[in-house]
């Protein structure tokens, strides 16, 4: 059974103050290359599709497919003006469509090889997500900011990447999604509305979404405690 990566790249990153994240350097490499790293590196991933604005393709093309010997990445295609057009762009950029695919935020660099392995093992089954358990109470209010309930955290994930699913059921869930108009922000719920039972599996704290310039100094931190 073959399988599949896509790595989502082509955010705007409005959020970073003007900083490009993707670009940010940790311990010598760009924060998108230590992603593809772990996609490159990880036995059960068998092709890799990068999908990411201009700059990222450059880079890619220019340094990082051959200084960081990324042989597994067989395209880097441009995104589209929501996540799940750009995911869309690179379910279609498979010259042979594997059996599972995976797709991954590429601002989160720091995914386990277990959490990779983890959700391949489920997808098989219809879908498997990373998901790790909500720490906080979650208070649920109304439009006046006054609380309405308190459900149980026993009930609550914080969905993370990677998403995995067979690879005609995604691809059939996202066409679905183009001729319906539905707009989510995950595959998951894709999946979902399409009908398609996910499951979940253990995911990391340390699998964040680098997404404000708070999170540079907590992946700061967990580089080098990783590195060490």
């Amino acid at each position: 059974m073959k399988s599949g990566a896509i790595i989502v790249a082509a955010g705007e990153g409005r959020r970073m103050g003007g900083r490009d994240k993707l670009f940010y350097t940790l311990g010598g490499s760009p924060l998108l290359v230590l992603t593809l790293k772990a996609f490159q590196q990880h036995p059960g991933i068998d092709a890799i599709v990068l999908v990411g604005g201009e700059r990222v393709r450059k880079e890619f093309g220019e340094k990082w497919k051959e200084g960081y010997g990324f042989s597994k990445v067989i395209a880097a295609v441009a995104g589209g003006p929501l996540r799940q057009d750009s995911v869309y762009n690179g379910l279609r950029a498979f010259p042979s469509p594997p059996d599972l695919v995976l797709i991954h935020d590429g601002d989160r660099p720091f995914i386990p090889r277990s959490v990779i392995s983890a959700v391949l093992k489920e997808a098989a089954g219809g879908g498997a997500l990373a998901a790790v358990a909500v720490k906080d109470t979650v208070k649920r209010v109304d439009g006046e900011g006054v609380i309405v309930d308190t459900p149980s955290r026993r009930e609550l994930r914080l969905a993370q990447t990677p998403q995995g699913f067979p690879f005609a059921l995604i691809l059939a869930a996202h066409e679905r999604a183009r001729r319906e108009g539905w707009e989510v922000t995950d595959d998951a719920a894709l999946a979902e509305r399409a009908g398609v039972r996910v499951r979940v599996v253990e995911g990391s704290y340390d699998n964040i979404k680098v997404t404000t310039p708070e999170d540079l100094a907590l992946a700061e931190a967990i580089h080098s405690r990783r590195d060490r």
